[in-house]
């Protein structure tokens, strides 16, 4: 039972730790050096790989072995005085459990009995921090100085290994943390050769251990935290034994603690067994984030919105990449979140709370059919809870927006079943009318995709070079239209443009199916200055932009989307050859852009020989 009481606390610290490190999440601090140990968790699923192999010293955590504590997506480190405060407090904690454990650990080794372990926290809990901190201030100075000179760092790292024994001899020995520490570098040496077979044994028991977090949620966090806790506290009771018997034949003492023996009752023994399932559901519980739930209050207002995607589209190759179009969806989306009031110049500095999404996820769909299995890959409707943390940031015209990456944004595990693990980045404009979910694999890389408007109003996605078709963004309002959908496309369009005049005519389709004057008479006035003869109304941008406006009033949403969805896909515009127009050097195409009451015609022609285009008439 002195065994089991052990694997608990370790138990109930690493539970503690998991639910410190979500709200560190939740609310925008880093716990250090727990989050450290983070990797990118996406979803209902997480991304690990590989193996890790190491020593478990003074007492098993899962940092050691880089498992994570929760499967929320954490984002980029948030350091400051919250920080700072919270990883003090842990670290306390830590050494008063540190004391208890190693108390706990010495009663067994020498005489096998069960002794207080709150009497041993408090005996030891001074040293205990001393070495916290010793510990921490060298290993600061040692990622310092790694950094600015490796070799120094690495010199650094193995001297601060002759000092690892300093807690076990504080433990053993019942010495102050200085004696210990002046005594440490030459018991390592000394045993040395006794340590190595149990160092490396412990090593490749930790490799295997690590194994197991790659099973999927919630397994990768429960089952490497029972085995670690059990195994990694044989391991270092088996290192204190030995340590304890080379000091005793050194001549060395190891006193007896002064606690006496902790009285056993079946009744308690039954509640520690009892908490061992109990620990492992609350730390599954916690590592979920559902935790979190805690701190919402209100009523949540819902939003409907649509969904939109980029696309390997005719105008992205014609563009030579560098003109981005979307395609649009409709389906039952909606969004229930609660936001503060943003209308007043006095902004929040951070959002943060928990949202219901109704969106798709792709899953993998398997068919038997006799013998063979059939996979394909489907979109399936899911109403999702997703975790944001927000912050303020400013647009280029100074206009403020809030967004997740800085932040975090991240699915609370649900019933969702993805193909692959995936992210999520959230974006909110500065008076919280529009709202932005970006839905996209763990692998890809968000920096080059990620844009938002000059004004801070619209998430405005580039085209991802990789695979563009996983990048989907769902737009929430509470009022959709067609006024709505043309700034947002003039806004994205500001990042666009059109390196070549051939081919420039589907970048002019495009920019017109959008409503973007100033794209179209940019456009048109960049192909005369190329000296192709363009044949056009000689508007300005305000003018070209309100006869395109006006060519949408009266259509429904879907009608208009339908449209717009034109321009980011292949095989939007099909143009026709006029056969009796053209020659065996030069062709005259035609295709026509669709509007809700018409078409609007462009003509054009362009060499046979080396695709130049030549000539451009629009007929309005």
């Amino acid at each position: 039972m002195a065994y089991t009481r052990l694997i608990v606390l370790v138990m109930v610290f690493e539970v503690l730790i998991t639910t410190v490190v979500g709200l560190g999440i939740y609310f925008g601090f880093s716990v250090f050096p727990y989050s450290q140990s983070l990797v990118t968790t996406t979803g209902a699923s997480v991304q690990t790989a590989g193996f890790n192999a190491t020593i478990p010293l003074y007492m098993p955590s899962l940092a050691d072995l880089k498992i994570p504590y929760t499967y929320l997506q954490a984002g980029a480190p948030a350091w400051g005085i919250a920080a700072f405060l919270v990883s003090a407090a842990v670290m306390v904690v830590q050494s008063f459990v540190r004391g208890m454990y190693l108390g706990g650990l010495k009663g067994w080794v020498l005489n096998r009995k069960a002794v207080p372990l709150i009497a041993c926290g408090r005996r030891y809990f001074g040293d205990m921090v001393a070495w916290s901190l010793f510990q921490s201030v060298l290993g600061a100075v040692i990622v310092f100085l790694a950094a600015a000179f490796f070799p120094v760092g690495l010199i650094l790292m193995v001297a601060l290994m002759f000092y690892s024994l300093t807690p076990y001899l504080i433990v053993l020995q019942n010495i102050t943390f200085s004696d210990a520490l002046a005594k440490a570098p030459r018991m390592f040496r000394r045993y040395f050769g006794t340590l190595l077979p149990l160092a490396l044994f412990a090593m490749l028991c930790t490799l295997i251990v690590s194994l197991f977090r790659s099973l999927p949620p919630p397994l990768g966090y429960a089952v490497p935290l029972i085995a670690y806790a059990s195994i990694g506290t044989l391991l270092i009771s088996e290192l204190m034994r030995r340590l304890a018997v080379k000091l005793k034949l050194d001549g060395e003492q190891t006193p007896d603690q002064p606690f006496g023996e902790a009285r056993e009752y079946k009744m308690v023994n039954a509640i520690i067994v009892a908490l061992v399932p109990l620990l492992v559901v609350a730390g599954i519980f916690a590592a979920s984030g559902k935790h979190l739930s805690a701190f919402e209050f209100g009523s949540k207002k819902q939003l409907n919105g649509i969904s939109y995607l980029t696309n390997f589209s005719d105008v992205f190759y014609a563009s030579k990449q560098n003109y981005t179009a979307y395609e649009w969806q409709t389906s039952d989306y909606s969004i229930a979140i609660r936001l503060p009031d943003l209308s007043g110049e006095k902004k929040p500095d951070e959002l943060h709370g928990i949202a219901d999404i109704t969106w798709q996820v792709n899953e993998d769909i398997r068919t038997v059919n006799g013998h063979s299995t059939q996979i394909d890959v489907k979109p399936i409707m899911h109403k999702s809870r997703l975790m944001y943390r927000l912050v303020l940031e400013t647009a280029a015209n100074g206009s403020f927006y809030y967004s997740s990456i800085r932040g975090s944004a991240s699915i609370l595990p649900g019933n969702e079943r993805p193909r692959e693990p995936f992210s999520i980045q959230m974006m909110v404009s500065g008076d919280g009318s529009q709202i932005f979910a970006m839905q996209y694999p763990a692998r890809f890389d968000i920096a080059q995709v990620f844009r938002v408007s000059d004004d801070g109003r619209y998430l405005i996605p580039g085209t991802s070079r990789t695979n563009p078709m996983d990048f989907h963004t769902y737009w929430f309002t509470a009022e959709q239209n067609t006024e709505n959908l043309l700034e947002l496309l003039a806004a994205k369009n500001k990042t666009n443009y059109v390196p070549t005049t051939d081919r420039a005519y589907l970048a002019l389709a495009c920019a017109m199916q959008e409503g973007d004057g100033r794209m179209v008479a940019n456009l048109l006035e960049t192909m005369r200055q190329a000296g192709v003869n363009v044949k056009a109304p000689d508007w300005d941008e305000l003018t070209w932009s309100n006869n395109l406006h006006d060519k949408y009033k009266g259509a429904s949403l879907q009608k208009t989307l339908e449209l717009l969805t034109k321009a980011g896909i292949q095989g939007g515009y099909e143009a026709k050859e006029l056969s009796d127009k053209s020659d065996e050097k030069v062709g005259v195409y035609r295709f026509e852009v669709p509007f809700p009451e018409g078409m609007l015609p462009i003509t054009f022609s362009e060499s046979k020989v080396d695709g130049k285009l030549m000539s451009l008439n629009v007929i309005d």
